[in-house]
């Protein structure tokens, strides 16, 4: 039985191994990228049972991106085998004075036709916490409807909800998807959105002013306001608390926010309050930073105790 259980598309992500540009054929590396499994498998790495909801192709690629799940303890029975679409692809570009560059080639994917017959029921109903970015919802309408079956299901059998906006403006091209996004948000229970994302949902950067705005839902408990290198902000019904950055030396910021994610997650299964869970959130953020993959840099229970203890821990 799962404690959590992620749902959304992990892809296969394809990045030079120089600081190259695409366009020059650089030799390229092969890792996992997706935002749910990126949490799944942080919270795995910190001692929680955690099962991924979501399909990949029965090519090649689909078997890595099980095998590389699976190896992290991350219970896969639940991702589906699509023998008519391929496992979506993407390319990074990592810059050194400027934000990466992410293409994605996931159009038609096998993640993007998931439905309402992906969801076991029996799952939610005995995890604690279902967790989705705002970007499974956009794939497809079929993923729509998923993620909202979900969300019902979740609800009926008092499993919490938590949402990570995720803003892909990329994948939105010319649509606007903020009134989905407000809706996942009335739903949720846990809000883990970036300061940046919440500006283009409420079009304003003013912290007081948005967790106002979240709050209007009943269902919502904590809203946690993620800013980057600035730290991240922690709302609830009392009162707001920043909670500083952690120290890190950053290589790469793609994957900092699922890895926020996975610790503040780890924090409320373990009973910690939304302060101290947002504490180990900036830690797990700010860590996983220092690497170019997206799961390479998420910590295990005991290097984040470390982190927090400011202990060396002796390597030699």
């Amino acid at each position: 039985m799962a404690e959590i259980i992620t749902l959304g598309e992990t892809m296969v992500s394809f990045t030079p191994q120089e600081h190259t540009g695409l366009a020059y054929g650089p030799a390229l590396n092969m890792r996992i990228a997706g935002a749910e499994s990126n949490t799944a498998i942080g919270l795995c790495r910190m001692g929680h049972s955690v099962a991924f909801i979501s399909r990949v192709g029965t090519d090649s690629l689909g078997q890595f991106v099980l095998r590389s799940i699976r190896a992290e303890g991350v219970d896969t029975t639940l991702i589906g085998q699509d023998a008519e679409h391929p496992t979506g692809i993407m390319f990074k570009e990592p810059k050194l004075h400027a934000e990466t560059t992410v293409y994605y080639y996931r159009t038609n994917s096998a993640a993007s036709h998931m439905s309402c017959e992906d969801i076991p029921e029996q799952e939610i109903e005995k995890a604690e916490i279902l967790h989705f970015t705002g970007i499974t919802p956009i794939l497809s309408p079929s993923c729509r409807r998923m993620v909202f079956h979900a969300m019902e299901i979740a609800a009926a059998h008092g499993c919490a909800v938590s949402f990570d906006p995720n803003i892909r403006l990329k994948l939105w091209k010319d649509q606007d998807y903020t009134p989905l996004m407000l809706e996942c948000i009335s739903r949720a229970s846990y809000l883990l959105a970036g300061l940046d994302e919440c500006k283009i949902l409420y079009h304003t950067d003013d912290i007081e002013h948005i967790a106002k705005q979240a709050f209007v839902s009943d269902r919502l408990q904590c809203l946690a306001l993620k800013d980057g290198s600035r730290g991240a902000w922690i709302c609830d019904r009392q009162g707001i608390c920043q909670i500083p950055p952690a120290e890190c030396a950053c290589v790469d910021p793609v994957g900092a926010g699922d890895a926020f994610n996975a610790g503040f997650l780890s924090g409320i299964l373990e009973g910690k309050s939304f302060v101290d869970s947002g504490v180990l959130g900036a830690f797990c953020g700010a860590r996983a930073t220092e690497t170019y993959g997206d799961t390479e840099g998420l910590l295990t229970k005991a290097e984040l105790e470390y982190a927090l203890q400011h202990i060396n821990p002796v390597c030699r």
